[in-house]
């Protein structure tokens, strides 16, 4: 499991640091399934990647895009579930007293589906 962030300049080092502690628990939270080990999504498997944007970028303040294994067992969406995380790192960063605009984007990955044949 992937996340990438990347942040403004005007986005504070607290928040950032309390969205790298807090971050992997959200996300471990919302896409775990109840079942085997397949579905468990512990918060030291998700791997976080930090990045400033440029100076020109125009969007939100903080944008995170996630990227992890699609699971037939999953009955919510990719949006529902981007929704589910946006509104508690929307609750994270707000405990600061700066506000920020934030973008989730959560894409859900076919993994490991490959067809190979023998020629002759």
């Amino acid at each position: 499991m992937n996340a990438t962030i990347i942040h403004k300049t005007k986005v504070t080092n607290e928040v950032l640091d309390h969205l790298a502690t807090t971050l992997p628990d959200i996300i471990s939270d919302s896409l775990e399934l109840p079942g085997g080990k397949v579905a468990i999504l512990k918060p030291e498997q998700v791997s976080l990647e930090f990045s400033q944007a440029s100076p020109r970028d125009t969007g939100s303040d903080i944008k995170i895009m996630l990227f992890a294994k699609r699971l037939i067992l999953r009955s919510s969406n990719e949006k529902e579930l981007a929704k589910e995380i946006l509104d508690k790192v929307v609750l994270l960063t707000t405990k600061s007293g700066e506000e920020y605009s934030i973008d989730v984007r959560l894409y859900l990955m076919d993994i490991g589906a490959a067809d190979h044949s023998l020629g002759n």
